[in-house]
């Protein structure tokens, strides 16, 4: 049962999408429930391939470097269980589905240097189940946010191009109304407690179609004119716990 609100609380919004993304810069999925810990969302980050030629603070492996990289889709053979704060290692255990169909076990010895060949680079395969993150553990992006952006773009936005983990239905309805809660302290659902931290600050990913991988410039050319380069807010985890689509989002 959910825990009600201390009588200080606002209610702020809604949860209406999750979304993990178990191997860096692959595709990810829509999840009903997790676990989140002070690293983000159990299994979030969990893989990614570095490229060990490359000397820059930017050592991933990504959509930046090949596009095709956001069309594969990893999955969770037994994924973590949401009840569970510290699942065993065999719950990580991936495999990834090619754009082509064929299924490949991130166990197989041929898994890098199929990799390898396809991207034509050399890789080393990286594995955390603190969340290899660019920034910070979680980020939180508003469904009216997208609605917007879709119509100063002039073109209808799928929300996975922008990889967020939660994705919000503000009560107020209000665009880009995250911004404003960068230092808020939230909670969402029945213990999750989060501090917005900064804005997200966009690269050219969001330029990637998720379904074909084409890239639509202009997408990056609206967030960068129109919002200073950035789209969504990054947030710390303050206390641990499990989250469900469809949660309230309380200030506190």
């Amino acid at each position: 049962m959910e825990t009600p609100p201390a009588s200080s609380s606002a209610k702020l919004g809604t949860i209406e999408i999750l979304r993990r993304y178990p191997f860096k810069g692959m595709a990810g999925e829509d999840l009903r429930e997790v676990y989140v810990t002070y690293a983000g969302i159990a299994g979030d980050r969990a893989y990614a391939f570095i490229d060990p030629t490359n000397p820059s603070s930017f050592p991933w492996m990504t959509g930046r470097v090949k596009r095709e990289m956001i069309l594969f889709c990893p999955r969770f053979v037994a994924p973590p269980d949401p009840a569970d704060p510290h699942p065993p290692e065999n719950c990580f255990r991936l495999e990834v589905v090619t754009p082509q169909g064929r299924t490949l076990s991130v166990d197989d010895s041929a898994f890098t240097p199929f990799f390898e060949e396809r991207f034509g680079r050399k890789l080393e395969l990286r594995f955390s189940e603190r969340a290899m993150h660019d920034a910070c553990p979680i980020s939180l992006l508003g469904v009216d946010s997208l609605q917007s952006l879709s119509q100063e773009a002039g073109m209808e936005l799928d929300r996975r191009r922008f990889r967020a983990n939660f994705y919000v239905r503000w009560d107020n309805a209000e665009p880009f109304y995250e911004n404003e809660l960068v230092g808020a302290k939230l909670r969402i659902g029945e213990k999750l407690t989060v501090m917005i931290v900064k804005k997200d600050a966009r690269c050219v990913i969001i330029t990637l179609d998720p379904l074909t991988a084409e890239a639509s410039p202009k997408v990056f050319e609206v967030v960068a004119k129109n919002h200073a380069n950035c789209l969504g807010v990054y947030g710390s985890v303050l206390r641990e716990g499990v989250v469900r689509a469809g949660d309230p989002i309380y200030a506190i």
